[in-house]
């Protein structure tokens, strides 16, 4: 929630940009690649995002799941107000983020979408197999692609260009889902790893609870890799087709985050007790230089 000295519109700036920085030093780094007009905007966008997130990963641990869904609801009735442009007037987000949607005309479906995911958490939902793992990856990530879309490009009506958009934020999921076992287990006590691929390298949830990366567990988690870079690579096209500011910029925030990939790797497959980043430099160098594939090869070698 934003403070209370909030004065200006300066002031509000400021706490959106450095509340986005905050929560997501990657994507906040790779959006000052995009075009300066867009870069608040997708800002306010993120925090929208947060909202939501933060509900079914923060907010239940606080009320429980009973209240955090009425309080998703809460958020549901008010985004439906924001896009009716009547947006409430007592917060920050929603006064900002109609005048988003007055400028571009942001599409209702994915921003349902990514409260349909924060349902699925809050109702327990099991992922099984690896269609469970893509349908809530679309969910929670794919969504907030299509969302990017109005801050993109003119043409949203190329239908390759929302499918590509999507599969980068399939891909970004599925990474955040493999950076963060241990801490998902810990905090929320919840595997997003599908049961079925668990059974398949005889990798049991106790010994993830306990944190142990048992003997089948790297190839678990290469597994997940693999379909996580498919969904990258199928992004490309779409990438491509882009303006060139935008194109760098979602280039850019591709690159630096399949490399979380390669640090899991680089922590030897532990991460249910070590937190995999990248660093600052190497995500500079991947702006300018894409050696995923080579360091990939050299670390499984």
């Amino acid at each position: 929630m934003p403070p209370a000295t909030l004065e200006t519109r300066t002031d509000e700036n400021e706490w959106i940009w450095e509340s986005f920085r905050y929560h997501s030093r990657t994507f906040s780094l790779a959006a000052q690649f995009l075009p300066r007009s867009v870069q608040l905007p997708v800002a306010t966008l993120y925090l929208y995002c947060r909202r939501v997130d933060s509900i079914a990963d923060q907010r239940v641990l606080e009320v429980g799941p009973d209240q955090a869904l009425d309080e998703v609801e809460a958020v549901r009735d008010r985004l439906h107000a924001t896009l009716a442009g009547r947006p409430p007037g007592d917060e920050v987000l929603w006064r900002r983020l109609g005048e988003v949607h007055e400028r571009y005309d942001l599409a209702r479906p994915p921003l349902e979408e990514l409260i349909e995911g924060a349902v699925w958490d809050l109702k327990d939902r099991p992922i099984q197999t690896e269609d469970d793992l893509i349908d809530y990856s679309n969910l929670v990530g794919g969504s907030v692609g299509a969302m990017m879309l109005p801050f993109l490009t003119d043409d949203r009506r190329d239908d390759r260009l929302e499918m590509a958009a999507r599969q980068l934020g399939i891909a970004m999921q599925i990474t955040n889902i493999v950076r963060d076992v241990g801490e998902d287990i810990d905090e929320l006590d919840r595997i997003y790893l599908p049961t079925a691929w668990m059974q398949k390298h005889n990798v049991a949830p106790a010994a993830l609870e306990a944190g142990e990366c048992v003997d089948g567990y790297p190839a678990l988690l290469e597994e997940a890799m693999q379909v996580a870079e498919q969904h990258y690579r199928r992004s490309y096209d779409g990438i491509a087709a882009l303006p060139f500011r935008a194109r760098v910029g979602i280039r850019a925030a591709a690159r630096m985050y399949r490399e979380i990939l390669n640090e899991v790797r680089a922590n030897t497959y532990d991460n249910l007790n070590r937190r995999a980043y990248v660093s600052f430099g190497r995500k500079m160098l991947l702006v300018a230089y894409d050696n995923y594939d080579w360091r990939k090869a050299r670390l499984r070698s």
